[in-house]
């Protein structure tokens, strides 16, 4: 049997998780001085409200003894481990991960760098448990998922830049691409990167920017979202009315990326056929 890892950024709600077999390894928040572990998104309670302070915020890559503990805890149970991790180029989580593979010695772990995150890294960890379902081997499941990943599509947009440029994790964004006169940015998280797409002004100019994403080809999307869950439950019904053959899950963004994003996000993760 092959269990899947991930890290909590995946933002699996706990039923899913447990339905699914998944394994979910926390990520480290810090807020004022204060240390909490991100869970399932819909187990973080009301971090909205204690992010909003004016206190200092950070987030550490989870512990290399989280990793080796589950590791060794599956190949136990004479099972084979698949780790699947937010994009290595925004989280130190693949490279931990990596090394507490190694520490096991064990031939049977496979740890993949998903080049995403939030809805992107969701949607690969479920085309991987539906290829370890088809009976497929760990060797060729590693082979097939950056085929899958390349199919895969992330944009989105923040309410505020800053939260993001003090992240320092954007990459080919001009720095006066901004959030002013109602005008949002549109970001897409590209080979593992954070750039830039586009501007659009106000909420329905996003939604029409987030349509031109999604095709007769595609099969799955994921909205994921902090804060404001009306635009996200309309541009589900949006979607839906246009595209009724589409699974559409919606997602809610927790701490971690709450961060480095702000508390107001909208994002759309696409996988086409």
């Amino acid at each position: 049997m092959i269990t899947i890892v991930t890290d909590s950024s995946s933002y699996f709600k706990k039923s899913e998780a447990q339905a699914l077999g998944i394994r979910v390894i926390p990520i480290n928040y810090n807020v004022d001085g204060q240390s909490f572990s991100e869970s399932f998104s819909d187990q973080n309670g009301d971090f909205e409200n204690l992010l909003k302070g004016t206190g200092a915020y950070s987030t550490a890559h989870p512990n290399l003894s989280a990793f080796l503990s589950c590791f060794e805890e599956e190949l136990q149970r004479n099972n084979e481990v698949l780790c699947i991790t937010i994009s290595s180029r925004l989280s130190g989580a693949y490279g931990i991960a990596h090394m507490a593979a190694k520490q096991t010695e064990s031939t049977n772990i496979a740890v993949f760098d998903s080049q995403y995150v939030a809805g992107g890294l969701y949607l690969l960890i479920k085309e991987a448990k539906k290829l370890i379902d088809q009976g497929l081997r760990l060797h060729d499941i590693m082979n097939t998922l950056p085929s899958i990943r390349d199919k895969i599509t992330i944009a989105f947009s923040v309410d505020d830049m800053t939260p993001l440029r003090k992240s320092g994790r954007i990459g080919f964004v001009r720095m006066s691409v901004g959030t002013f006169l109602n005008n949002k940015p549109i970001l897409l998280c590209k080979d593992g990167a954070v750039i830039s797409d586009s501007v659009a002004h106000g909420n329905t100019e996003i939604i029409k920017n987030f349509m031109t994403k999604i095709s007769e080809d595609t099969q799955d999307v994921v909205i994921s979202y902090i804060g404001d869950n009306r635009l996200a439950t309309n541009l589900y019904h949006i979607i839906n009315d246009a595209f009724s053959h589409i699974t559409i899950t919606l997602q809610k963004i927790g701490p971690v990326l709450g961060i480095h994003l702000g508390l107001k996000v909208i994002a759309i993760s696409v996988l086409n056929h």
